[in-house]
């Protein structure tokens, strides 16, 4: 084996059991402990370690140029504290359903989604990285439905075998983002399941949508799988409540089918609206932007296209940051 696979071989190992170390030792305390225990090690410890912090604030700011930078990285370190929250969360799926309040779920667009459930017209359920996103499946379940969902493996081969499993248990089918994946995951919503997916990542091989004012690169796939498969397209986000624990679920009203990019672009809209209302539980530390110079050479890019008679919103990179 080659110097560098050992290396990479014993990080993923030492990773792999610090992680499962500190998730072990958190669930020796109680529910509420555990999970503020996490969101405080997330904050204070692996995400400045890690960079993240740095991240969020140059996101906030670059959104919000009048922003302090003292402003910034408090709500940065928020943002942290939630991310870890929803990790330890999501290894206590039993615990967070049990504290998932019938009266916190909700929303315009919730009767129309109980309505095609009820008619056994598959839904598609569409949220950003906000709150805890995976507590809307946890609610499906409280309300006796199971949903599939579709989700990136983890590098790391060895925390991605628990990862993995941890997707699937208890809310339903957990498909990777493959080939294979997409086919299972289409195939439920054929089937007039229900399928939650996230959208909000920069996926450079796609066109532009603009999100707080600035173009980000958006997949349409979600808007095409509904359109393909029939499903009621339901905006859904989670938001935590002042106590940092209560999960509120709201289901939006639907967005028609039309223009792929249309409806994208309401969801852009509608998450954009969340995060300002909810801005320290959107994950401000995800490059949905890029760097000013990946951002002036997509603008480049699109004049050279459109210069040279071709369309300007196509766009094929082969760098694709789609997580």
């Amino acid at each position: 084996m080659e110097l560098g696979k050992i290396m990479r071989f014993n990080s993923d190992v030492v990773v792999n059991w610090l992680v499962r170390g500190i998730i072990a030792f958190t669930r020796l305390f109680a529910y509420r402990t555990r999970v503020k225990l996490f969101g405080f090690i997330a904050s204070y410890v692996v995400a400045p370690l890690f960079g993240f912090i740095k991240k969020a604030v140059r996101n906030l700011q670059l959104v919000h140029p009048e922003m302090s930078a003292s402003e910034a990285r408090k709500i940065a370190h928020e943002v942290a504290a939630n991310f870890g929250k929803n990790m330890i969360e999501n290894y206590s799926k039993h615990d967070v359903a049990a504290a998932l309040k019938p009266e916190n779920i909700g929303g315009a667009g919730y009767d129309q989604m109980m309505a095609a459930i009820a008619e056994g017209r598959p839904v598609m359920l569409v949220s950003g990285h906000i709150g805890n996103y995976e507590a809307m499946r946890i609610a499906l379940y409280t309300l006796g439905y199971q949903s599939a969902c579709l989700f990136r493996p983890a590098s790391n081969p060895h925390f991605d075998e628990h990862y993995t499993q941890n997707y699937g248990y208890l809310t339903g089918p957990a498909f990777p983002q493959s080939r294979k994946g997409f086919l299972g995951f289409t195939r439920h919503l054929r089937e007039g399941g229900i399928a939650t997916m996230l959208f909000d990542v920069r996926a450079t091989q796609y066109e532009d949508v603009d999100f707080f004012g600035i173009p980000a690169p958006t997949s349409d796939v979600p808007a095409k799988i509904a359109m393909k498969t029939g499903a009621l397209f339901v905006p859904c986000f989670a938001h935590r409540g002042p106590d940092g624990m209560t999960h509120h679920i709201e289901f939006e009203t639907p967005i028609e089918h039309r223009a792929s990019y249309e409806m994208m672009a309401e969801m852009s809209a509608r998450l954009e609206a969340q995060v300002r209302r909810y801005p320290a539980q959107w994950l401000w530390f995800h490059d949905r932007w890029g760097t000013a110079e990946v951002r002036a050479q997509r603008v480049a890019a699109k004049l050279e296209t459109a210069a040279s008679g071709g369309d300007a919103t196509e766009l094929n990179t082969t760098n694709n940051k789609d997580h």
